[in-house]
């Protein structure tokens, strides 16, 4: 029989045995646990540029990455990320909205408003809108094809299908103005209702205008011209609001919107005290006003004149030459 050694027993060397192969579990475990920890670098953490929606400062999306979390749900991640191909150390992302409704304008003032101060000629009725003046604003018709060479130039634009063409259904049949003047009122639920848009805000952004007017709202929900005066801003066009005292649903968000620059107002659409009251409820007690009228509307334009001569920033032109096809000043901005 072998006899052990008398300084060993088998427990003795058993126990050796098993205090060997632990410890190697161990470092065979640490390397591998080493092998696997990835450390954050400035690539696994970098943000995606935010972005905005549809005007300055009023909708943003933002992108943030996910810290990574250690454990049993993660790695079966990574084991599902690896099988569609996609880095285990590629950063996850979770995107969430922000909305911010528009509201009284932040920042906005007349010094920061070039149109404030200056007397309108609108002329969207004129075959030609001349060469335009120094200190003067001047709305050209739907056909016009560029600014006038002096002043500011406003383009006018039509919520409408301006020349009835069928192209930007479906059609609603609920405005009388549509039906007076042989325009298609296009139904905003509709796909032609923003082709209509982007095809009118894309040409005059071409041409080189920098505001534009949007005709005709009063056919339409608050939340149909809002979304109309977004778009415009995407394209980098400012907008003069028409008539917003007979907008439905909200007069002052309408004028109250970031992207409107000034308010026009025909006969039966408001008064200088209802426009002033509407600008200060806004959050713009300087926006520029200008009243327009034609043929039988020159005694409107008076009286309304001698109203406006009280208030800052307000003026009042009358056309003899047919429905806007020239301006005569009645009542020049103070």
């Amino acid at each position: 029989m072998h006899r052990q050694p008398a300084w060993t027993s088998p427990v003795g060397v058993t126990g050796l045995t098993l205090l060997a192969v632990a410890l190697a579990a161990a470092a065979i475990t640490m390397v591998l646990w080493l092998d696997d920890w990835k450390p954050l670098t400035s690539s696994s953490m970098e943000r995606e540029p935010l972005g905005t929606a549809y005007y300055p400062g009023g909708q943003e999306s933002k992108i943030y990455p996910r810290a990574p979390h250690p454990g049993y749900a993660d790695a079966h991640a990574i084991e599902s990320d690896l099988e569609r191909g996609i880095p285990s150390n590629f950063p996850r992302r979770i995107r969430t909205v922000s909305f911010t409704p528009p509201t009284a304008a932040a920042g906005f003032s007349a010094t920061s408003n070039a149109l404030t101060g200056k007397p309108l000629r609108y002329l969207i009725g004129a075959s030609s809108s001349g060469p335009g003046h120094d200190n003067e604003v001047t709305v050209v018709s739907y056909n016009a094809a560029e600014p006038v060479r002096r002043g500011i130039s406003i383009a006018y634009c039509n919520l409408f299908d301006e020349n009835n063409t069928g192209r930007y259904g479906p059609y609603l049949k609920t405005s009388d103005t549509a039906a007076q003047y042989n325009e298609g009122q296009i139904d905003p639920r509709g796909p032609g209702w923003e082709k209509n848009l982007s095809e009118q805000f894309e040409r005059r952004k071409r041409q080189g205008f920098e505001y534009i007017e949007l005709d005709n709202p009063d056919a339409y929900s608050l939340k149909d011209v809002i979304g109309a005066i977004e778009l415009a801003a995407t394209y980098g066009l400012k907008v003069i609001a028409k008539n917003p005292k007979l907008v439905e649903g909200g007069a002052a968000a309408y004028v109250a919107h970031p992207n409107v620059y000034g308010i026009i107002v025909e006969k039966g659409a408001g008064n200088p005290d209802d426009m002033d009251a509407l600008r200060r409820k806004a959050g713009k007690p300087e926006l520029p006003v200008w009243f327009v009228a034609f043929g039988s509307g020159r005694a409107w334009a008076t009286s309304t004149a001698n109203a406006a001569k009280r208030y800052r920033g307000m003026g009042v032109t009358y056309s003899s030459a047919g429905e806007y096809g020239n301006a005569v000043d009645i009542l020049p901005p103070a």
